[in-house]
């Protein structure tokens, strides 16, 4: 059994690769506005991921309070990027699923992995 922390580890560079990997099909299909929807769900995965992390780490009554703005906050700034930059909401929410991306590859993992040792 693989240690919390790599699995952490992992899973944030998973959702920054997947990011990347998607934001660079996109802007080769459909241009730099499409590229950059995609990076700036990725962001927003990525924020909140780590905010979801910390509070299930640490759990404190005040992060437990905050935890429940965290959609509140994440779409307020997705709203804000869609109005400001224009991007497509298509490309924001293929952005979004960059975790989901990065937690599959981290099954998959787990699964060779627990093979192996």
């Amino acid at each position: 059994m693989t240690d919390y922390a790599g699995l952490v580890r992992r899973l944030e560079w998973g959702i920054a690769g997947w990011g990347v990997v998607f934001a660079a099909v996109a802007g080769m299909g459909w241009g730099g506005l499409a590229a950059l929807g995609v990076a700036m769900g990725a962001g927003a995965a990525w924020a909140n991921f780590r905010w979801l992390e910390r509070a299930f780490a640490r759990p404190e009554p005040a992060s437990a309070g905050l935890l429940g703005l965290r959609l509140a906050v994440l779409g307020a700034v997705g709203y804000v990027m869609l109005k400001v930059f224009a991007v497509t909401p298509v490309t924001f929410l293929v952005g979004l699923l960059t975790a989901a991306a990065a937690a599959l590859g981290e099954a998959l993992y787990q699964l060779i992995y627990a093979r192996i040792s």
